[in-house]
């Protein structure tokens, strides 16, 4: 086998009691922009849509992460 490349979304918001929480999206449409993102973080703000105790009341940042994996043939 070769290599795997995978990237995932992570979503981070603040809390009301100023905790950070993420939120990760494994498998994330292709050509999302800034803005969409962010619409989308401010309708999961002003749903309350997310939260486990806490819920958010800000988005503070995204960012994609990419892993790649390489599979090692052993002898």
């Amino acid at each position: 086998m070769g290599e795997i490349t995978k990237k995932s979304l992570v979503l981070t918001f603040g809390t009301v009691g100023s905790k950070e929480v993420s939120l990760t999206i494994t498998k994330p449409a292709d050509g999302l922009t800034g803005a969409a993102i962010a619409a989308a973080m401010d309708q999961i703000v002003s749903t309350n849509a997310y939260g486990d105790g806490d819920v958010v009341n800000q988005k503070l940042g995204a960012k994609y992460v990419t892993q790649q994996v390489n599979t090692i043939i052993l002898a």
